[in-house]
């Protein structure tokens, strides 16, 4: 009689808004024992997605969202999807979203929460969407010890819910120097734009502000939810730390995931190269931006020190 297979871990990477969480999903990408999908995974956490079924205020605005989902993915998603597949494009090179596999899984976790809640099952159930991160990782990870997700979730938002429908889980959660962190949103042409996040809310009229409050926010969460996980559910990764010494770095994320340590950090990450992201906001343009709004900077910076380890 055979044994059923094991179900890979699901890692969260999650980020704090050009925090460099990208550096440990792309070190995880090249981990033997894990299965790294491209792109970020957003169809938990965004507006009228997973989350928003899941705590919608009635059944019926539950429904409404479902359906939503069904028609974008059924109409929007699938038929280009499936002309990549039969076309030759290689799916593993592409974003889930654009998979002609993975469009049929949501499909069918779409159409089981539908009948759930049709059989009189309440909308704020999540076994129907534990079961559809199950056979992604079956589908995707088989024979894997990990599938890693790519921000799969807000820091701030519902996070405590997200880690419910991925369980088993462990979060990953890279915070970054307050000033590189603006450096690089800048650097992005990100500044002042509209943000789906719901920690970033309120005034733009001023932008830096905005982007600074809005970040705070989140470091604010994550150390509130750094309280009140058990250590062995959520690690939280300085970003500099993990480019700067990146091998003692590499062993603790895999000690932290219960994977085995390999040499080097595989081909889709350089340290090298990430270490010259570290210390671009002390340019002379960066920190005039920044010089009306020290409290605001000190105050992040005093967040992130209570994230220590």
């Amino acid at each position: 009689m055979s044994r059923p297979k094991p179900t890979p871990l699901n890692v969260l990477v999650a980020g704090i808004y050009w925090s460099g969480s990208g550096a440990v999903v792309d070190y995880l990408k090249g981990h033997k024992e894990c299965y790294t999908p491209n792109g970020e995974f957003t169809d938990v956490k965004r507006e009228g997605r997973v989350i928003s079924v899941l705590t919608a205020h009635s059944q019926q605005s539950a429904k409404r969202h479902i359906q939503l989902m069904m028609v974008e993915t059924a109409v929007g998603k699938i038929p280009s999807a499936y002309f990549r597949y039969v076309t030759g494009k290689n799916q593993r090179r592409l974003p889930l979203k654009k998979q002609w596999r993975h469009n049929l899984l949501k499909l069918k976790a779409l159409r089981r929460c539908q009948e759930h809640i049709r059989n009189r099952g309440a909308h704020t159930d999540i076994l129907p969407w534990q079961q559809w991160i199950r056979d992604m990782g079956e589908a995707y990870a088989p024979g894997k010890r990990a599938i890693v997700w790519n921000q799969p979730l807000w820091i701030g938002s519902h996070e405590t819910l997200a880690l419910e429908i991925f369980k088993p889980c462990k979060l990953i959660v890279v915070h970054r120097d307050p000033e590189d962190q603006f450096a690089e949103v800048e650097r992005q042409g990100k500044l002042g734009k509209a943000k789906s996040d719901p920690a970033f809310s309120g005034d733009r009229s001023d932008p830096v502000a905005f982007l600074l409050d809005g970040i705070a926010r989140k470091l604010e969460s994550l150390v509130a939810l750094k309280k009140a996980r058990p250590a062995s559910d959520i690690l939280t990764v300085p970003f500099e730390s993990f480019v700067l010494e990146h091998e003692t770095m590499e062993r603790r994320v895999c000690d932290f995931l219960g994977l085995p340590f390999t040499e080097g950090s595989g081909p889709f990450f350089n340290p090298e190269q990430s270490r010259n992201n570290v210390g671009i906001g002390k340019s002379e343009h960066i920190q005039a931006m920044l010089s009306p709004y020290r409290d605001r900077v000190e105050r992040m910076s005093e967040l992130r020190n209570q994230l220590n380890w």
